[in-house]
């Protein structure tokens, strides 16, 4: 429930940002352009800043979650599947494809 909670409150601060950026683009304010400038940077740092949050909780606790670098493999027949591609056992990753080539190409 906790992550539900501030996954929404991270929505909130996002669309906050974006509401205030398209306010400052509009208002006639004085110092816009370095209040625009850093807004329009926050638009793109801020959801990367998340993402990475997300990505270090699921490195520290050791759980998948929606940032977790292989969400495939979440089931344990994906997991067996990714290590095997990794291994290079499987025909589709190992180069076979190539042997039906012609060589004079």
């Amino acid at each position: 429930m906790l992550k539900r909670i501030l996954a929404i409150i991270g929505l909130i601060i996002i669309a906050l940002w974006i509401i205030a950026t398209l306010i400052f683009a509009i208002l006639p304010i004085p110092f816009k352009g370095v209040i625009f400038k850093f807004l329009i940077a926050g638009c793109v740092f801020l959801p990367i800043m998340l993402w990475l949050i997300l990505w270090m909780v699921s490195v520290v606790t050791g759980k998948k979650n929606i940032a977790s670098m292989h969400p495939e493999s979440n089931t344990e027949a994906g997991e067996k599947e990714f290590s095997k591609s990794l291994s290079g056992n499987d025909p589709e990753v190992s180069g076979d494809e190539n042997k039906d080539r012609d060589p004079s190409l």
